[in-house]
């Protein structure tokens, strides 16, 4: 194996740990042992009625250790496959050049109106990108329900001091040079993204101070327009108001003037009218007292009288005609003085207004220019309101995106206090079998050691090979993992090659010595319970 730096800490997972209800010790003489009799019931032992099957002999095994990272990256552990089977992908979008922007409109603020320009023709400068780039991590695995069982057992590691003797210690693919490139990379990236985060909200802090500095101008141009017209304006309506109370004076003058002239003509008027109505009553009574002499005359057959009665009324009826038109045209007359009184007064009041407006001329002048102006620049700072917030807003939505993307990196891993770089490895067993038709390889992974109860009695009973329940898979993930180890030597040819050699050197029954250590296991699973003494023997056997 390649060494690594001194800032690297190598240590070892262990293969089984205890359950807990087991109490017995379980040493490594015990574990290969069982190891040995778990890959002997997994040896094919030929035979077949219709097809036969051939026979495997066990060509090795030997505990190989599988190489793992540990790193940190801003309090996030990062795990990486030694082997780099495996590759994450971390997606993020592009954004605009936010100092390109800044720049420019630094160059562009030197005046409102560059800087209106300059708002104008970037307000989509920062429009949601749609370009998106994504950076591989070699190796890096970020399967949640792995961490979560890999990560707990780190306290169970023991850190490794020496050479891991009679074991194959897989070199990995994925060096101390590589992970630390990686890191770097993936600092970097993470210090782009966060400068680039960091200049967004600058850029918006710069962008609305720039703005609010403009608006302030253009508050205190406006403040200075209303000062210095506002004083012309109070000179104007000062020296305009004198002759504007002047023309109302000769106006009042003249409407009164002219209103009692009218009010006198109607008075006369109105008096004659009440004479002719007075009079048309006397008549309509004279006129009714005939008709009633007229009725007692014919009633008394009073031919002489009655004539006369009659020619008195038809005189009286004659004098109520004329009186009636004398009072339509009074009325008439009396219409027409009003309306020409109404006439007057409005040619009166229109000279009058016509006056005022010429008197209130230069005041009007003025008072329209300090509008218009004012106008101006409120347009101008709307449309800088509108502009800004329009950009803000965009920048806004990038700085979510970025922080969205920082967020990503704390996925990549679990919270890791610790700061040094681990090299940590994963032991499991691989047998190898071979017969006339190739080589087969077995892994057992790490387990947990369980006790003799009752039920693996139980099945002893019934026939079955109770060391089988010995060891337990102690994870799911990692196990799903490690069955792949077999495919990796199939797929290349020279690491096979490689894992055979070491393999067989590293054989648990290469050497008489390593035979000996378990065939001393062998015993003290007998004694424990998981084997008959007949069985017991047949391992033995094997092991001659």
């Amino acid at each position: 194996m390649k060494s690594v730096s001194q800032g690297t800490i190598r240590s070892i997972l262990p293969f089984s740990t205890l359950s807990e209800n087991r109490r017995e010790p379980f040493t490594k003489k015990i574990e290969r042992a069982a190891i040995f009799c778990l890959a002997e019931l997994e040896r094919a032992k030929g035979g077949g009625l219709v097809l036969k099957q051939p026979s495997e002999k066990l060509a090795f095994i030997a505990e190989v250790c599988y190489p793992f990272w540990l790193v940190t990256l801003d309090k996030i552990g990062l795990l990486f496959d030694g082997l780099s089977t495996t590759s994450q992908t971390l997606a993020y979008l592009t954004i605009p050049d936010i100092q390109v922007f800044l720049d420019n409109m630094r160059s562009s603020s030197k005046t409102r109106q560059a800087y209106m320009t300059f708002l104008s023709g970037n307000v989509n400068y920062f429009q949601v990108p749609s370009n998106e780039e994504g950076k591989v991590i070699d190796g890096l695995i970020t399967d949640r329900e792995f961490l979560d069982e890999f990560i707990p057992c780190l306290s169970e590691a023991t850190p490794i001091k020496t050479s891991l003797s009679n074991m194959v210690t897989v070199s990995p693919t994925l060096n101390e040079s590589s992970i630390a490139c990686i890191m770097e990379e993936l600092q970097n990236l993470k210090s782009k993204l966060v400068e680039e985060l960091d200049a967004l909200y600058t850029g918006m802090k710069l962008i609305n101070a720039k703005t609010e500095s403009f608006m302030k101008a253009i508050r205190n141009e406006i403040k200075k327009i209303e000062e210095e017209l506002g004083k012309k304006i109070e000179k104007c309506k000062a020296s305009m108001t004198k002759e504007v109370d002047e023309i109302r004076r000769e106006y009042d003058e003249e409407v009164t003037e002219y209103s009692k002239t009218v009010e006198e003509e109607l008075f006369s008027l109105q008096q004659e009218k009440i004479k002719l109505e007075k009079t048309k009553e006397q008549l309509t009574r004279e006129i009714d007292h005939c008709e009633a002499e007229i009725e007692t005359c014919a009633i008394n057959k009073d031919d002489v009288s009655e004539h006369k009665w009659r020619e008195e009324k038809n005189k009286l009826k004659k004098q109520l005609s004329e009186i009636e038109t004398k009072a339509k045209e009074l009325d008439k007359n009396i219409k027409e003085v009003k309306d020409d009184k109404n006439l007057k007064i409005f040619e009166l009041k229109s000279e009058r207004d016509a006056k005022i407006k010429e008197a209130t001329e230069d005041l009007v002048e003025i008072e329209s220019s300090r509008d218009a102006k004012i106008r101006i620049y409120q347009e101008e700072m709307e449309k800088f309101e509108e502009l800004t917030s329009s950009v803000i807003d965009q920048i806004d939505k990038l700085a979510k995106l970025r922080e969205k993307s920082i967020d990503e990196f704390d996925k990549l891993g679990v919270p890791q206090k610790r700061r040094k770089r681990f090299s940590i490895y994963i032991p499991f067993y691989l047998a190898c079998y071979q017969s006339d038709s190739g080589k087969r390889y077995v892994h057992f992974s790490p387990s947990i050691v369980t006790n003799v109860s009752f039920s693996v009695k139980f099945k002893g009973a019934l026939g079955k090979i109770k060391i089988k329940q010995l060891l337990q898979p102690r994870f799911k993930k990692i196990v799903s993992f490690l069955s792949k180890f077999p495919l990796l030597m199939e797929q290349n040819a020279v690491f096979n090659r490689e894992m055979n050699e070491a393999c067989a050197k590293a054989n648990l029954m290469r050497t008489k010595e390593s035979r000996e250590s378990i065939k001393e296991g062998l015993e003290m699973l007998k004694e424990e319970g998981w084997f008959s003494e007949k069985k017991y023997e047949s391992f033995s056997q094997m092991l001659t």
